[in-house]
């Protein structure tokens, strides 16, 4: 085996439209650990403030020192690893001011994707969007669920029409801001009333129905001032 291949089962998440590699071999290697560290990160596996080494992680994912130094530039644009002079980059500790800041960054973001995915969604994908909503708000039902399976949901669906929108820059936008926000959601936000998230999805429903895309926006809108209330509010 080659010493930059992974063997730890990383997935190329960003290889889209066959199995053949659509860019170099390098990027896609530095890809797999990103998605590796991401969800160790996201489910706290390696916690807030943990130093990250590339000597020991280039060893334990059997990549090379540039693949993991490149990953790792990646996550500092994800804002989930802070760099540090002279030392080791650790994991990003959120806090408030931190989760504005990535919630200013999704705001613009979804709003265009579900503008753009109204304005160019297929009836079929319509459909494929209600029923979707409906799975989500299922989610929201009562205060016992998992609130943050829910916000996991809530993004999905408004990554849904990211990828209606037929702009694949939107939809990468997008899909990269997922990890941050999910982080500080998780790590930050207190328990929200499940009824309210319930019923920002039936609006968004049927905003979508009507394809009121001004209407649609509006509520992505409302719905990130009512997620950061969650965190900043004392």
């Amino acid at each position: 085996m080659s010493p930059d291949a992974p063997d730890d089962g990383l997935s190329y998440t960003r290889l889209i439209g066959g199995a053949e590699p659509s860019v170099p071999l390098v990027s896609s290697r530095a890809d797999a650990v990103v998605d590796s560290l991401g969800r160790s990160i996201l489910s706290g596996e390696i916690g807030q403030g943990e130093p990250l080494s590339v000597s020991a992680l280039a060893q334990r994912l059997s990549v090379s020192a540039a693949t993991v130094r490149a990953a790792l530039a990646a996550l500092e644009s994800m804002h989930l690893v802070e760099p540090r002079f002279n030392r080791a980059s650790v994991v990003t500790t959120p806090t408030p001011a931190w989760f504005v800041a990535v919630a200013a960054e999704c705001v613009g973001l979804s709003a265009t994707a579900v503008d753009l995915g109204l304005a160019h969604a297929t009836d079929a994908e319509m459909n494929a969007f209600v029923e979707r909503a409906s799975e989500v708000a299922a989610l929201w039902t009562d205060a016992d669920q998992d609130q943050n399976v829910g916000a996991e949901g809530l993004w999905d669906l408004l990554d849904l029409l990211a990828a209606f929108s037929r702009n694949d820059y939107l939809r990468a936008l997008h899909t990269a801001k997922r990890r941050a926000l999910l982080f500080g959601i998780r790590s930050l936000s207190r328990p929200r009333n499940p009824a309210m998230l319930q019923s920002v999805v039936e609006a968004l429903v049927a905003a979508a129905r009507e394809r009121d895309r001004v209407e649609a926006a509006d509520i992505v809108r409302d719905l990130y001032t009512f997620v950061v209330d969650g965190v900043t509010e004392p």
